[in-house]
């Protein structure tokens, strides 16, 4: 199986609510297509829904490595980190979220 299959077999196992499934499937896209951007993004919310969060944690920093611009990326590093009671850096990639939004460079954000 292609990633973009694996991404597609996620999708629909998430539509059925089958979480673990989702997760298994953006895994193995990740680990096919480690640049899909998409693929870590997805993985890194199914584990958030999943209260697997030091992995999410883990997956959703690699998102951010791999888009450092990307709104999107710090917005769901923040949600997993808060919901981690990491509060602190939870904040800090919110910040980054939103310079990312207007535009700005959040990897110049000191920490």
């Amino acid at each position: 199986m292609t990633a973009e299959e694996q991404m597609d077999g996620g999708h629909t196992a998430l539509a059925l609510g089958e979480m673990e499934e989702a997760a298994q499937h953006y895994r193995k896209a990740t680990q096919l297509d480690p640049s899909l951007a998409d693929a870590w993004q997805s993985l890194g919310m199914a584990l958030v829904k999943l209260e697997k969060l030091e992995e999410a944690i883990e997956v959703l920093q690699n998102l951010v490595r791999l888009k450092p611009k990307d709104q999107l990326a710090y917005s769901s590093l923040s949600l997993a980190l808060g919901r981690a009671g990491k509060i602190k850096e939870a904040e800090e990639a919110a910040a980054k979220a939103k310079v990312a939004g207007w535009g700005g460079d959040p990897t110049k954000l000191k920490a």
